[in-house]
């Protein structure tokens, strides 16, 4: 078996995102693929698209196929609090301390998600699964764990700043100067393992995907992710547009002035042409693989009929690239 490969989806809220992903792991795992699919969504939408029941643990639901609900906010919380209380045990009540840092901690952007993502580190280095299909929390979050960094190495000077200038009052001295290092050894720590994962959903191991939806906030905010993305090194596998009103014909459009449905259909399908040429650009613009999924006659949930029916759609002959592995 070859490294395990990582299929991450992202993308603005509403848009179709768990579908697609819960969709992409049933095709993998009917192909003989040992896969997962991890969810880091704090609303454990899975469990509904599936008709299954996905604890905090891997569970197997079907043939060759996993699942887990990871709760990254609260192994953030977890931490952020420990990380608070030492600080807040390693100064005196003395003027100069700034307690605002330490709430500060509480909201460290990211942190929700990058907990989640050491989970799916931890499955693509153990090489336990071939496939693992990472349901991401929406863009913001995504792109909050990639530069949080940034933030904590703001915040690890904001506490050198602090020392400084409490160990120069004198009779006022941190109690232990080396747990000042232990916490900032803590935070450079995962500066650091952000920096891999960078490096890992930067690789070919990664198929990084967004998830629209043909409307002017879905192709805004996928045009600023995809930019983005290539700002700090990342190349967006595919733009899946979802939601499209399928094209009925010119039998079923010119019946729209007697048929209020085929008329609001047509409406519909009208006002997202525009959208879908300008995704179209943006594809071409990025060199980014297009699959459009139109709207069905059945409702995409459960592992006995909706999901196996989308997937098909969705990573067919004309869809997802599912070459990469070998079972």
């Amino acid at each position: 078996m070859g490294k395990t490969k990582l299929f991450l989806y992202t993308g603005k809220g509403g848009v179709g995102k768990t579908t697609v992903s819960c969709s992409t792991a049933v095709w993998m795992a009917q192909k003989g693929l040992k896969t997962i699919i991890v969810s880091s969504d704090p609303a454990h939408s899975t469990d509904d698209i599936m008709k299954v029941k996905i604890g905090a643990s891997p569970s197997k639901i079907a043939d060759n196929l996993w699942a887990m609900n990871l709760n990254g906010e609260a192994r953030a919380k977890e931490f952020t609090e420990g990380i608070a209380d030492q600080l807040n045990h390693m100064v005196e009540k003395i003027p100069g301390f700034d307690p605002q840092i330490l709430e500060d901690m509480a909201g460290f952007p990211g942190m929700d998600e990058y907990f989640a993502m050491e989970q799916v580190h931890t499955f693509l280095t153990g090489n336990e699964y071939d496939v693992v299909v990472f349901d991401t929390a929406p863009t913001g979050h995504t792109i909050k764990m990639l530069t949080a960094p940034d933030s904590i190495r703001s915040f690890i000077l904001r506490i050198l700043r602090m020392r400084a200038k409490i160990e120069n009052i004198k009779g006022f001295l941190f109690r232990k100067k080396s747990e000042t290092e232990k916490v900032i050894k803590e935070l450079e720590a995962i500066c650091e393992r952000i920096d891999d994962y960078k490096l890992l959903m930067a690789s070919e191991q990664t198929s990084l995907n967004l998830v629209s939806i043909p409307t002017e906030a879905g192709y805004q905010e996928c045009a600023r992710t995809i930019q983005f993305m290539k700002t700090i090194g990342f190349g967006v596998e595919h733009i899946i547009v979802n939601q499209i009103v399928p094209d009925f014909g010119s039998d079923v459009w010119k019946t729209i002035n007697e048929n209020p449905a085929a008329a609001m259909t047509y409406r519909q399908f009208t006002m997202q042409q525009p959208y879908l040429e300008r995704y179209k650009l943006l594809a071409s613009r990025f060199k980014t693989r297009l699959v459009g999924l139109t709207n069905t006659p059945f409702e995409p949930i459960g592992l006995d009929d909706g999901l196996p029916k989308f997937a098909e759609i969705l990573c067919g002959a004309k869809g997802i690239k599912t070459g990469v592995l070998k079972p």
